[in-house]
């Protein structure tokens, strides 16, 4: 018993090292099959990203334009790349927005022009033919809104009021949000004896005693809201500068940008690229 316990085992090495023999050949004469196909992607507009946030004015021209590019790596020669896009709130599947043939093999940069209307979520898929081949990250571009400023008038003596009229131009399905929003004024003055002093560096919340009427619809995608000023500049020269802002709430209609940035802070800087 003990003899044979000894040829079984021996039977056993040969067993697996005759298996290793024939894997290590088979391995040799198959060839290394060719890397996955891979798809990178980026944003940008004509507006400097806010937190790496990129963002287009709402109807704003060029400035309501974004590029979506990238490289895919992988590819082969007529294979399509689409564009896919996803428009808040996000109840819908990503649906198809454009196709381009892939006139070449190897590594292809590619490029599509996107105008969203509200935050929209963008991914490009790689097919040969139906099959899919490789889906890129998803990229999200953003939407702030549009508008105008009229009134303002020479400052009278010895007191200014100057009265503002600020037209929010934005899609309808935000109207009732934006507009229920507190509007946050802000206000700087620098005064001088001799000439017009240089512009405020700072501006300070609900200064210059400054009055903000209720919001006014004017129609289903515009509405206007009142701002006024009053403040003291005897004989001196002045430098008078104001802004107004509401806090963003994308997640709620689709408008401005994720996270908090500076609106309703107690002051702000006059050149700062945007509050919301």
């Amino acid at each position: 018993m003990f003899s044979t316990f000894r040829a079984w085992r021996r039977a056993a090495v040969v067993a697996v090292i005759g298996g290793a023999a024939i894997a290590a050949q088979l391995a040799a004469v198959v060839p290394a099959q060719a890397a996955a196909p891979t798809v990178t992607i980026a944003a940008a507009s004509k507006i400097k990203p806010v937190t790496g946030d990129v963002y287009v004015v709402y109807l704003g021209g060029s400035y309501g334009n974004a590029t979506i590019h990238g490289t895919i790596t992988g590819a082969a020669a007529g294979e399509i790349a689409t564009l896919y896009a996803q428009q808040f709130p996000y109840t819908k599947a990503p649906a198809p927005v454009r196709s381009l043939t892939l006139s070449g093999a190897g590594t292809r940069t590619y490029s599509f022009t996107v105008k969203p209307t509200l935050a929209t979520r963008y991914k490009v898929k790689l097919f040969a033919k139906s099959t899919l081949l490789a889906t890129s990250p998803t990229k999200s571009v953003y939407v702030v809104t549009n508008g105008s400023v009229t009134g303002g008038a020479p400052c009278g003596r010895p007191v200014c009021k100057e009265t503002f009229h600020v037209y929010t131009v934005l899609p309808s399905s935000a109207l009732s949000i934006e507009m229920r929003k507190h509007v946050y004024p802000y206000f700087g003055l620098n005064l001088s004896s001799v000439g017009v002093p240089p512009p405020p560096t700072w501006l300070h919340l609900n200064a210059g005693h400054a009055s903000v009427s209720a919001a006014r619809r004017i129609n289903a995608s515009v509405y206007e809201n009142t701002i006024t000023f009053t403040f003291t500049i005897g004989n001196d020269g002045y430098y008078m500068a104001w802004r107004a802002c509401t806090r963003d709430t994308v997640s709620a209609d689709g408008l401005g940008l994720p996270g908090y940035h500076g609106c309703g802070a107690s002051k702000v800087l006059r050149t700062a690229a945007y509050l919301g």
